[in-house]
């Protein structure tokens, strides 16, 4: 073989692999973004148009007070669910009653898509985080024992190295709260320095209290309602873009200077709550960033908002669990009785095991909803007790729901 040839040959070898190495590279990239991006299927201002509009949701459920009054509130105040397995658990346990009632008050059975779920899911979770309210007396004394008062009076008494707490229009929600926690922080710890005093930790409901008493003395207006339901597709576009990443990773990817972030380290699910670790951290923070030359970002109300919604979102949608504790759920459940022992059908029911077929929470919900009043009638006919859900057992049935099926298409 000449020379020229085997020039040739290693020529389109080279090409041929680099071509093979963008493939994989941009393969990776593409399904890397897409597994967040994915990750929020749902539109949560969509979903509070379905809920409170087109769907009747609200004729029975009120969403942190706003609604019927006859079921729940689902939002916040009375009714926390820390996951959307518990959302969907409470929502399993208590479809009979739901079913009952519609037929009792002759009230039209709402029918809803896989999309439409996705949508009413994104609302609730993202009308949640709006938190309880503190205890004003509390947070008195935790503005005179954190130090609070060296630098900011209350109505002219205390100190005047910042702002007078009860004229700082507007900072008295849990948004705008935590966005002036964090933007201000550099210029705070700077004069708490100057002055001789040590970074104040918040721990529990302290922040909570502390805002509590803000909003007793501060004299701004108290609304943020356009800034919920928040979009945490724009709060992973945030965490990227503020360079959140370059620190912190999620799931693996990102950063390791600053701890993971989820989905399985615990995270604040509330706003405020969220103000407290952001404040607690922020020295160490603000030192490794100017260590790596990265600028310190800063966040508006709404980047704040998707930030949370994005960070929360990681734990909330989509469980872990065994697909072996799955199957021992499914079967102790009575599920068998109808769908057979591994889920994959009987005479009574069908197979929920198909080749190709995927679950997820919100594929689950959507089932529920959709079959699950002929579901209920079935069991009545068969006299089956209708099987209640732990919050646990959602993420295991999803697991085994979706694991392997030998042999079946």
């Amino acid at each position: 073989m000449t020379s020229k040839k085997q020039l040739f040959i290693w020529g389109v070898m080279a090409v041929a692999a680099l071509a093979l190495l963008v493939g994989v590279l941009f393969w990776e990239h593409r399904h890397s973004n897409a597994r967040w991006t994915n990750l929020w299927v749902g539109d949560p201002h969509l979903g509070a148009t379905l809920f409170f509009e087109k769907k009747g949701c609200a004729h029975c459920h009120p969403v942190n007070g706003y609604g019927g009054k006859s079921a729940p509130d689902l939002g916040f105040a009375s009714l926390p669910q820390s996951s959307m397995s518990q959302l969907v658990s409470a929502m399993w346990n208590c479809a009979p009653r739901m079913w009952e009632r519609l037929r009792a008050e002759k009230l039209k059975f709402p029918d809803l898509n896989q999309e439409e779920t996705a949508h009413i899911f994104a609302f609730l979770y993202t009308a949640r985080y709006l938190d309880e309210f503190g205890d004003k007396e509390r947070g008195y004394q935790l503005l005179r024992t954190k130090g609070c008062v060296r630098c900011h009076a209350v109505d002219g008494t205390g100190g005047d190295r910042g702002p007078d707490l009860a004229s700082v229009a507007g900072v008295d929600t849990p948004i705008v709260w935590t966005q002036a926690m964090w933007n201000h922080a550099p210029i705070m710890e700077a004069r708490m320095q100057e002055s001789g005093l040590a970074w104040p930790r918040f721990e529990g409901r302290d922040m909570n209290d502390l805002l509590a008493y803000i909003r007793e003395v501060s004299r701004g207006p108290r609304r943020e309602t356009t800034l919920l339901p928040a979009n945490p597709k724009h709060g992973w576009a945030l965490f990227q873009s503020k360079s959140c990443i370059v620190c912190h990773a999620v799931s693996g990817k990102g950063g390791h200077i600053g701890p993971e972030l989820g989905p399985n380290r615990p995270l604040p699910l509330t706003v405020v709550q969220f103000a407290a670790l952001m404040w607690n951290h922020s020295p160490e923070m603000w030192k490794a960033q100017s260590n790596q030359n990265i600028p310190r970002p800063t966040f508006n109300g709404q980047q704040i908002a998707d930030l949370v919604a994005f960070l929360a979102s990681i734990r909330y949608f989509e469980p872990m669990g065994s697909a072996q504790v799955g199957e021992t759920v499914f079967t102790e459940r009575d599920c068998s009785r109808c769908h057979g022992g591994t889920a994959l059908g009987s005479r009574l029911g069908p197979a929920l095991r198909i080749r190709g077929r995927t679950y997820s929470t919100v594929v689950l919900a959507t089932a529920l909803w959709s079959h699950g009043p002929s579901m209920y009638r079935r069991t009545r006919e068969l006299k089956i007790a209708w099987p209640t859900l732990n919050e646990g057992d959602i993420g295991n049935l999803v697991s085994f729901l979706n694991s392997p099926v030998e042999g079946r298409r």
